[in-house]
């Protein structure tokens, strides 16, 4: 019998998840305002910038993923990249939302786009990697890897709910414009620290007894060999990009949409306890649903649960009772999947163990950095983009009537059209039937 992890290591591992948002949903949310509002930037120019930035982040994965698999040490194969990583990690955090001002408007963007490839690209992807490779690496158990998935996505909307929650009031009550983000910023770069440094010391690398000889010599070209054989890979990269567009978006232009089309930056907090209570609801009995039903087909359905909810959210305009019960339902609806997501890598990675003969987590489990990074940069520099476009002028206390439509429009329709792509790529997710049948015939 195989052993189980005990609850306290997988509590050590959500710990992780809740500092880990006090990076990335604090940039995720609130780079772009701070860049066009105080620091009186192009909302095109920063988007397009950060998607570059992006892009660069996706080829960083995979090798930092090869680099996982290919490292030795007395902690293990991705506890020293998730211990190393922190602190040049939040230093960078700490620059992006200080953005000098005696730069020029070229220098800004330049500052911008260096310091936002530095925390993103090297520092964010070898902290996030190696965290999302510690659930094959200290779990063997498929329903551990799914309750570890469930526990770390409660801590991550607890975290990210204090971040839309309480960032506008810190900034404003630590004196506003460039002095209140500098305190923020410092403030959750410690918190991000300390969390952290609890899932380096509360959990061990203890799931490694299978790999082969030959695994521990694999050189990053054929890594990205077996990655173009798996196509379960492929898919599982295509829900993650299409999810954190749809997450890049909504929070990038939440703030936007509170603030111009809901006429309060406080409903912010309310908006995002809509979309995050339901999924600390549901992810605690997410591992008994995919334990019974299996993890596609309970991901499966939750996609259309998201799709009806989605729907919701397009029809209510600026209502926000009929709003707040769009984002319950589709908040429902995503939960299983962000609660069974790694177990599902975990899943594939077993498939190229099983079909190939070859143990890669760290590059495979890189498809959900990557699926972070490009997703959220694009859903962040399609912002952007819409904003320029529509005429959004940063700072000023009103905007034109195209601005305020295209803020509207983007931000009900886009869940809709995420949703959907979600769904369908679901059905062709069936890694589970294509192992139990390696299994079978081994």
């Amino acid at each position: 019998m195989e052993n189980r992890l005990k609850f306290r290591t997988k509590l050590a591992y959500g710990a992780g998840d809740f500092g880990s948002n006090f990076c990335w949903t604090f940039v995720s949310t609130f780079a772009l305002i701070y860049f066009t509002d105080t620091v009186g930037l192009t909302a095109a120019t920063v988007g397009f910038l950060i998607m570059l930035s992006k892009f660069l982040d996706g080829a960083t994965d995979v090798f930092m993923g090869n680099m996982i698999d290919r490292t030795k040490s007395k902690m293990g194969k991705a506890r020293p990249w998730l211990m190393w990583s922190a602190f040049p990690l939040i230093i960078t955090l700490v620059m992006l939302f200080n953005v000098p001002s005696f730069l020029s408007e070229n220098g800004k963007y330049a500052y911008i786009l260096i310091v936002y490839t530095l925390l993103g690209a090297f520092f964010y992807t070898a902290s996030n990697i190696s965290y999302n490779s510690l659930v094959s690496l200290a779990a063997s158990d498929p329903k551990d890897r799914v309750s570890m998935g469930s526990i770390r996505f409660i801590f991550a909307v607890i975290g990210a709910l204090i971040i839309t929650s309480a960032t506008v009031g810190f900034v404003d009550n630590f004196g506003g414009g460039q002095q209140g983000w500098t305190v923020v910023s410092i403030i959750y770069a410690a918190v991000f620290v300390v969390f952290v440094m609890i899932t380096v010391i509360g959990v061990r690398e203890t799931n490694t007894t299978a790999e082969k000889k030959e695994t521990e010599k694999i050189s990053f070209g054929k890594s990205i060999v077996y990655l173009c054989k798996n196509k379960y890979f492929f898919i599982i990269l295509g829900l993650s990009i299409i999810f954190y567009i749809s997450s890049g978006i909504g929070q990038s232009l939440g703030i936007y949409y509170v603030t111009y089309i809901l006429g309060d930056p406080a409903l912010l907090g309310l908006i995002g306890l809509a979309g995050i209570l339901p999924m600390i609801v549901v992810l605690p009995v997410t591992p008994k649903l995919t334990s019974k039903f299996g993890m596609q087909k309970t991901c499966l359905f939750a996609a259309l649960v998201s799709v009806a909810g989605s729907v919701v959210i397009l029809f209510s305009g600026n209502k926000i009772p009929l709003l707040m019960i769009g984002l319950v339902i589709r908040s429902a609806g995503t939960a299983p999947f962000t609660g069974a997501m790694y177990a599902l890598i975990a899943e594939i990675a077993e498939y190229a163990s099983l079909k190939f003969n070859v143990r890669t987590e760290g590059t495979i489990y890189s498809c959900s950095s990557v699926g972070i990074k490009v997703g959220s940069g694009l859903g962040i520099a399609i912002t952007g983009w819409f904003l320029t476009m529509s005429g959004y002028i940063g700072g000023a206390e009103t905007q034109s009537a195209g601005a305020i439509n295209m803020i509207q429009n983007v931000y009900l329709i886009s869940p809709l059209v995420t949703a959907a792509l979600m769904a369908v790529l679901m059905v062709f997710l069936r890694v589970e039937k294509a192992n139990k049948a390696l299994k079978a015939a081994a």
